[in-house]
């Protein structure tokens, strides 16, 4: 028989397959004396023992003490790691079982080489059953014979799981089949898996909280004030919106103890409960591998595998049952175990960063990149977008770079970093660019781009759109700063009713308002949100809402009294379902603390009730014709061609029109002056304004219904 490794099996490494060559040699030898693989006289047990073999190697040593494998299981062991070793294994397992093909052992070729008598096959067969060690933990997969149809258990291969092959080869890093879902930050330069240090730290404590033997840092001899209950392994349920730092006890707890944090991501798991289950495990055994505080984030990216409380029961709560380090899962809802397991779940909420908080997080990004930021932006910005510190991070990063590459281009050449600052709108884009991206897949962004120069509107109107967005600008000093928080009964938020005729400047205002605070603005489409069936306009609703509290963004409601109209004398169940929907939305209207804009055409469609609740009711007029002629000279552009003849005083006095009609009109103008080739004169205005009465239904003053003069 070949020697299998050339390197000397007196290497401490190298241990193990030296007591699989001597196994391998005595079959060699019962074979060659004729006395077949099981001959009449008992074999000697190969060289060395386990106890040496465990002795000199700390990985062997955890993986019998962890998992209380007995020494046929751990020759099963060895027999599967040997072709992930040396090659030559895997040829002369191939040879053994007259297969070239077949480089991985069978259980057949196990029981053959193992086993000596009736009584020692059965005894290795049963290491193979499903409450068996190393099926009930994953450390062998069975692998049918596919060239076998319904292969029985001897023609079944045995394969070492990759995190059992990494252990006892002491292979550093994380394992490849989590690279896709899972995050291994450090605390030094690089991680090993050395081996254990003695015997004595392979033990369980009395209280239930293992030392992790075999792992790269060894649990603290007295539990700390932070550990678990009864001083066992922590159970941290982080709960808080997605701005917050909800991971930040799980990292906050890996460092006070030097040790590495393991992140599973849950919505980057298989889409299939099952390969989510096993994506788990996995993971839970990374980190007992690696002596890692593991960190489960967002719960709520399991609700979407196979069903709302399955996977966190059955999956979830079972590997916590059966993990021995500390776990910290993080949420935006209630959760509570189900009660099949002792499991002592310690609720930590956590809460958004304060304006203060954010201001420092900005200021500290900032100037790690060399950008010098004034107070006021600083200022707006923690004010306006409630960030947690890795978004803010993010968007320090992509201003900082936004900025810099403005400057190159600017100076046609690279400039250093130092001479570079963000702009204001630029600090405002990349904060916007960090938030309402699970809004955005319930609502329409709309692009504010127009300015209070745009809005032709009484002055009162202008007045209350100011008070309103002074309210937005200074919403933190008073709320906060001031404690009217603690006054206020119902949210803190700000509600508002845009009423008025079609095309009066409605969504023109919140767009104007929008773009002065930086703020996005989402349009909920109502096509989306209205359903035929009991209780889903409430759950569309709920979950923009719901979005919308993660960001900073406006809401607004065009059309609103399709969804806010009054609540009508219950007559059928119709009448009783749409009136909760109505009673549904002044509740969450209540709870919700952003800016919330309702438009309608007739302000008495409305729920009285709902304008009880709102903070601004602004009444959008007709335009008189003062402002009308304001409108018409506004919306030409400075590059437009105009004919020195047009009389845009005549238009405002003779044609009664709405702003958003004079703006239709005028692009309708331009469009045919281009076709002629000439500038926008009268002709080309008094047919787009006849188009605008045909839109209307109306008849065009001082013209015929055909459209000749009057």
């Amino acid at each position: 028989m070949p020697q299998a490794l050339a390197e000397s099996p007196n290497s401490p490494r190298l241990s193990a397959f030296s007591r699989l060559d001597d196994l391998l040699a005595q079959a060699d030898d019962a074979v060659t004396t004729g006395r077949g693989a099981h001959g009449p006289l008992s074999r000697p047990p190969p060289r060395p023992s386990w106890e040496q073999v465990c002795a000199s190697h700390g990985a062997w040593a955890w993986l019998r003490t962890r998992y209380g494998l007995s020494d046929i299981e751990l020759d099963l062991v060895l027999l599967a790691l040997a072709p992930e070793a040396n090659l030559r294994y895997g040829r002369l397992y191939g040879c053994l079982q007259d297969d070239p093909a077949r480089g991985r052992p069978l259980v057949g070729l196990a029981m053959d080489l193992l086993a000596a008598t009736p009584e020692e096959r059965l005894a290795v067969r049963s290491a193979f059953g499903p409450q068996a060690p190393l099926t009930r933990h994953r450390i062998l997969a069975l692998v049918p014979d596919p060239g076998v149809a319904a292969p029985p258990l001897l023609a079944h291969a045995m394969v070492l799981d990759d995190q059992i092959v990494d252990v006892l080869l002491e292979q550093p890093g994380l394992d490849w089949r989590l690279a896709s879902c899972c995050r291994l930050e450090i605390p030094g330069p690089e991680i090993t898996r050395p081996e254990v240090p003695g015997q004595a730290d392979q033990a369980e404590d009395a209280v239930g909280r293992e030392t992790l033997a075999g792992s790269v840092y060894a649990a603290p001899a007295a539990p700390p004030s932070w550990a678990g209950p009864y001083g066992g392994p922590v159970r941290w349920y982080a709960q808080g919106p997605e701005e917050a730092d909800r991971d930040g006890p799980a990292r906050e707890l890996a460092a006070r103890d030097g040790r590495p944090l393991l992140t599973v991501e849950t919505r980057c798991l298989p889409d299939d409960a099952q390969g989510a289950a096993s994506m788990l495990a996995l993971a839970f055994r990374e980190a007992f591998l690696l002596g890692a505080v593991l960190c489960v984030d967002d719960l709520e990216g399991l609700d979407r595998l196979g069903g709302e409380r399955l996977p966190r029961e059955r999956t979830l709560e079972g590997l916590l049952a059966g993990h021995n380090g500390d776990v910290v899962i993080t949420g935006t809802r209630d959760w509570q175990p189900g009660g099949r397991y002792v499991l002592g779940v310690l609720p930590v909420p956590v809460a958004v960063c304060d304006i203060a908080e954010r201001r420092a997080l900005w200021e500290k990004e900032l100037t790690a990149h060399g950008a010098d930021t004034g107070p006021a932006d600083l200022r707006d910005l923690a004010a306006r977008f409630r960030l947690g510190p890795r978004r803010i991070a993010d968007a320090a990063l992509t201003a900082c770079a936004t900025a810099r590459r403005r400057a190159a281009a600017d100076a046609g050449q690279w400039v250093p970093p130092r001479l570079t600052r963000p702009t204001r709108a630029e600090l405002f884009a990349s904060a916007r660019g960090q938030s309402g991206h699970a809004l955005a897949a319930l609502a329409h962004r709309v692009e504010a781009v127009h300015g209070w120069d745009d809005l032709v509107l009484p002055g009162d109107v202008a007045a209350q759109l100011a008070e309103l967005r002074a309210r937005l600008a200074h919403h933190h000093q008073v709320m906060d700063a001031w404690g009217f928080e603690r006054r206020v009964a119902r949210g803190s938020g700000v509600g508002a009713l845009f009423s008025g005729p079609p095309g009066t400047g409605k969504t023109m205002a919140a767009e104007v308002i929008a773009c002065e605070l930086g703020l996005d603005l989402f349009r909920i489409d109502l096509a989306t949100v209205v359903s035929k069936y009991v209780g889903e306009t409430e759950k569309n609703l709920e979950r923009i809402f719901a979005a919308a509290a993660d960001t900073d963004a406006i809401l607004l409601f065009d059309e609103a009294d399709a969804l806010f109209g009054r609540r009508a004398e219950v007559r059928d169940a119709q009448d009783r379902f749409a009136n909760m929907e109505i009673a549904y939305l002044l509740q969450r209207m209540e709870r919700h603390d952003g800016l919330v804009v309702l438009t309608t055409n007739v302000r008495r469609n409305l729920d009285e009730a709902f304008t009880r609740r709102l903070q601004f009711v602004v009444e959008f007029p007709f335009p008189g014709v003062v402002e009308r002629e304001r409108i018409w000279r506004a919306c030409f552009p400075p590059r437009a061609p105009r004919d020195p003849a047009l009389d845009l005083g005549r238009l405002a006095r003779d044609f009664r029109l709405t702003g958003g009609s004079i703006r239709d009109a005028v692009l309708h103008a331009a469009f045919l002056a281009a076709a002629d080739g000439v500038s926008i004169g009268m002709s080309h205005l008094l047919m787009a304004i006849g188009r605008e009465f045909q839109k209307l239904d109306q008849v065009m003053p001082g013209r015929l219904p055909d459209g000749g003069e009057g």
